[in-house]
């Protein structure tokens, strides 16, 4: 095993960065990503899928190198995980009191409704509250806090504040609450409120922090663990939810709870998938969709072929409905290239997941694909599509 030095990481030597593209039959259905890239404007970033992004490892990583790029526009959605039972994100972490039910997009059909994040709660204890606390203290490019909760006369008046200095509401629509933050802050709290006898509960479906003018990047994290595909087809709020965030760019990162454990593409997966191609349009028209396959991966010590297939599936998929694909299965190293990443000490032991050393290589190269990307529709006058033909 012969490794080499990416940054302070070690690269196995099964990548295959010569693929490291955004593949598209046609430069069109990037349009919007980069123009936008181009013009240096506000760029919105929404990032869907599972375990592989919910502990913010990817994302945050994603995050930081094109907020490098583009600017900071703010972190995007975060979650009180808390409150939902959940493991918390790697650069902040939640407390709560009283009781929450909650529901996540992994357990269909939901009890509550759920939204673009994938995760609500809901209290009837006027006293609940949750924190969340930052590992360290936010820029001034995160004052604006929008949260996606219940609006109506039979809900608890939520109240924020940022290290103890109580946040400013600015506007309450249907289901939005819109605050002003103060500067640089390490922690959030949420207190309710009860003004009028008829509430009686409290139900939060997300939570998302930028800044107040349209400059900058921001990428937003819904990643939950365990979830497939057809979870967004759950998620009854979505639309209006993500119609709110108006990405320019929206990545479809399922995949691995869908044919794991049976090692098998199920019948309905392509038909689900396509689904979700066509809900996501349907709340962001305009928005960039990029597909994305699932690395090689072993379950109980048994590899998991069913990844190559899958990786077919998601190009054609991809190429038939007008988005963009990111052949992660063959730029990680292709069939039984799990070994090399274990062996490089990029993946756990599981032979699932990559720890965090490898889900930050995974965002470094995911971006860089973006950068490859644009560069080719810079110059799509010579070049109408961006496909590889590879040995898998």
């Amino acid at each position: 095993m012969v490794n080499v030095i990416f940054g302070q990481i070690l690269e196995p030597d099964c990548l295959r960065k010569e693929y490291n593209y955004i593949q598209y039959k046609n430069p069109s259905v990037l349009k919007t990503f980069n123009e936008k890239w181009n013009a240096k404007k506000k760029l919105t970033v929404l990032h869907l899928g599972d375990s592989h992004l919910q502990n913010e490892n990817l994302p945050n990583k994603c995050r930081q190198l094109i907020q490098k790029i583009m600017g900071d526009g703010g972190i995007g959605l975060i979650q009180p995980f808390s409150i939902v039972k959940s493991y918390d994100a790697s650069f902040y972490n939640s407390t709560h009191t009283g009781n929450w039910e909650y529901s996540k997009s992994y357990i269909l059909p939901p009890k509550h409704p759920l939204g673009v994040r994938g995760m609500t709660a809901k209290t009837l204890d006027a006293q609940a509250s949750f924190r969340i606390v930052f590992k360290a203290n936010l820029l001034e490019k995160n004052t604006i806090l929008s949260v996606f909760a219940s609006t109506d006369d039979e809900s608890y008046m939520p109240l924020f504040s940022a290290d103890s200095i109580p946040a400013t509401l600015i506007s309450k629509t249907a289901g939005l609450y819109k605050y002003s933050l103060p500067l640089k802050y390490k922690t959030l709290q949420l207190n309710l409120k009860q003004t009028d006898s008829i509430q009686k509960q409290f139900t939060l479906y997300g939570m998302s922090l930028s800044n107040d003018d349209e400059t900058g990047a921001i990428w937003h994290n819904a990643g939950v663990g365990a979830c497939q595909y057809k979870s967004v087809l759950f998620e009854e709020k979505y639309l209006e939810q993500a119609n709110y965030l108006n990405s320019d760019l929206i990545i479809i990162d399922y995949g691995t709870n869908d044919f794991l454990y049976k090692n098998a593409i199920p019948t309905e997966l392509k038909t689900e998938i396509i689904d979700v191609i066509n809900k996501v349009r349907i709340a962001n028209p305009n928005a960039s969709i990029i597909l994305t396959s699932a690395q090689n991966m072993h379950y109980k010590k048994v590899n998991i072929t069913a990844s190559k297939i899958f990786s077919n599936m998601i190009k054609t998929i991809a190429f038939e409905n007008n988005c963009g694909f990111w052949d992660w299965y063959i730029v990680s190293g292709g069939a039984k290239s799990m070994a090399a990443w274990q062996m490089s000490k990029l993946a756990t032991s599981d032979g699932i997941h990559l720890n965090a050393k490898g889900a930050q290589l995974k965002g470094t190269l995911l971006v860089e694909a973006l950068i490859n990307t644009n560069q080719c529709l810079n110059e799509a006058s010579e070049i109408d599509e961006l496909m590889y033909e590879t040995h898998k």
